[in-house]
């Protein structure tokens, strides 16, 4: 038997990277083949909540929901919150998206001011080295969110392109691993997805704790297959993600990493020293932008565009609404 690593360490560690993220899009997923087409022709999904019996919600009633307890969190007496500021993914800025969004907020007795993309806002605290075009990656990880997005400036940021939302990289080799050894596809298999990504989340937290490797083992139709993960690997298949993200980003751009001009930080695990020296690998030359602690850069971007904003509407309270794909965060 191997000794321990004796590595103990955090959930936002290395190992844990994406455990929030790949969770909540294994369950999308999985809700994919649950959805219910109900007679007045709208889809709805078995939604759960503390004290509550379980029961079917639209899309905008699950988001409702989750604004009526924000809204809760940061009300006062004596002071409403109402108008917001919504910042959301790259990945996810579409018309229909902002839509749902206002149409839930509006049903909680909130107003969406404004939608800003918080790529734009990391970005947007540092200034231009050189003058004129630039193009700038901006790398936003930590334990809810992994996006790559590649923004150019003229006299203003735009997305070009953004890529987040990959899964959890021990849970698409798993996957891949025992769909290889049985010869069978079971991507459309909820029940072996939800037992797959739970023992991924408990060899997760066994190698955070200290244990060098893990054995685990998946059964079907009278055969067993038995695959082995060690710390070493689980690292390498989060690092190599991370590539996988960046390349998706540049090639839906169009843009070479030669021709990427500056990277910027954002979030709190991008302070890991793995991932640095895994980015600065990945581009040799290109300034890194950093100098703002990256879990506090769109945060700290965020205060100072409200501020401004909420001067163009004579000073009335203007809060921020941090909102990722996996949930919502009140800023």
């Amino acid at each position: 038997m191997e000794p321990p690593a004796r590595i103990p360490c955090s959930g936002n560690c290395l190992v844990h990277l994406h455990s929030f993220s790949g969770n909540v899009w294994l369950v999308r997923r999985i809700y994919t083949l649950r959805q219910h087409l109900f007679p007045d022709g709208i889809i709805r999904f078995p939604y759960t909540r503390p004290n509550h019996p379980p029961t079917f919600l639209s899309l905008i009633d699950i988001l409702t929901l989750h604004f009526q307890d924000r809204k809760a969190a940061m009300e006062r007496p004596g002071h409403r919150a109402q108008n917001f500021v919504a910042i959301i993914p790259a990945s996810s800025n579409t018309s229909r998206y902002q839509s749902q969004l206002s149409a839930g907020a509006t049903a909680a007795g909130m107003r969406i001011l404004f939608f800003i993309e918080a790529p734009v806002l990391a970005a947007s605290y540092y200034k231009s080295h050189t003058p004129g075009h630039r193009s700038v990656l901006v790398f936003d990880l930590d334990v809810h969110i992994f996006e790559v997005s590649l923004l150019t400036e003229d006299e203003n940021l735009k997305v070009k392109a953004a890529v987040s939302d990959l899964g959890c990289p021990l849970f698409n080799y798993m996957v891949s691993e025992i769909q290889r050894k049985l010869g069978i596809d079971i991507s459309g298999d909820a029940t072996s997805l939800r037992c797959i990504g739970q023992s991924c989340e408990r060899a997760k937290d066994s190698i955070c704790s200290g244990v060098a490797a893990v054995e685990l083992e998946f059964g079907r139709q009278g055969r067993k297959v038995p695959i082995r993960i060690t710390r070493e690997r689980l690292v390498l298949l989060n690092l190599r993600h991370l590539h996988i993200g960046i390349m998706r980003c540049l090639m839906e751009a169009g843009v070479k990493r030669e021709a990427v001009d500056e990277i910027v930080l954002a979030g709190a695990c991008t302070n890991i020293p793995e991932v640095q020296q895994a980015l600065r690998q990945f581009f040799e030359r290109q300034p890194f932008r950093c100098d703002i602690d990256p879990a506090n850069l769109v945060e700290l971007r965020a205060t100072q565009y409200l501020r401004k904003v909420s001067a163009k509407y004579n000073n009335i309270p203007m809060f921020g609404l941090r909102i990722v794909q996996s949930g919502i965060f009140t800023l």
